[in-house]
């Protein structure tokens, strides 16, 4: 398995127990403990990607270009987690500020 296939199977994992199992219990429809604790999944994320290649020199492709493993989990990341943020906000009626 490449390691971009492995960052995003991590990412979606990540995100899809925050939306499912965590952001349900703990911060239902308030925006700004949404925010919080997706900052915390996307450390989380960074984490464990980083532990694995921080000082490494690996570039990642995002088919125009290649970025180091910092910029393709954070990328990825989002891309995963906009489509789910919205289908979380209309279910739950997150009010936006």
């Amino acid at each position: 398995m490449s390691p971009e296939l492995n960052i995003i199977i991590l990412n979606a994992a990540i995100l899809l127990i925050a939306y499912f199992l965590i952001y349900p219990k703990y911060a239902g429809n308030d925006f700004r403990k949404i925010s919080l604790q997706d900052f915390i999944a996307s450390v989380v994320s960074l984490s464990i990607v980083g532990s694995v290649y921080f000082g490494s020199g690996a570039e990642f492709s995002l088919i125009l270009f290649n970025v180091t493993w910092a910029w393709f989990t954070l990328i990825t990341f989002t891309l995963i987690e906009l489509p789910l943020f919205y289908w979380y906000a209309k279910r739950h009626n997150v009010k936006l500020p």
